[in-house]
């Protein structure tokens, strides 16, 4: 699977690295995986760095996984996930995923540069610094 799942515990951050060719099926699993994660607690943000994956998921796969995301939204709680896209497909596959849970407690942004995400994840370190402190 290409993709690794790790918690920043003194960060409390989630941080989701995707490369190669991504799938419905994996990103489903990333789901539960990521809630069991040792450590996993509510109100845990989190950054997908999709930036070095690609995809043939089609808008029905993001509308499955939307449906999909509610079983895992409550343990989450309220909480911000910035999602890193530089390839057009996945910046407007992961739009029309965040504009499908916009009323979950996860509110998610899809960005295409990680000084964008700075601001709006709010986190004392900037997102390349987590980045780099997270193990690929």
């Amino acid at each position: 699977m290409p993709h690794s799942a790790q918690i920043l515990d003194d960060l409390g951050i989630v941080v989701l690295r995707f490369w190669g060719d991504i799938d419905y099926g994996e990103i489903r699993n990333v789901f539960d995986e990521a809630v069991n994660l040792p450590g996993f607690r509510p109100k845990l943000k989190a950054v997908a760095d999709c930036r070095k994956a690609n995809t043939a998921m089609t808008g029905r796969d993001i509308q499955k996984l939307a449906s999909d995301a509610q079983k895992t939204d409550p343990l989450w709680g309220e909480s911000k996930w910035a999602i890193l896209a530089s390839s057009d497909l996945i910046f407007g596959l992961s739009r029309m995923y965040s504009a499908l849970t916009s009323d979950y407690e996860v509110k998610t942004h899809v960005f295409r540069t990680v000084d964008d995400a700075n601001e709006w994840l709010d986190v004392d370190v900037p997102v390349s610094e987590i980045l780099l402190g997270a193990v690929e």
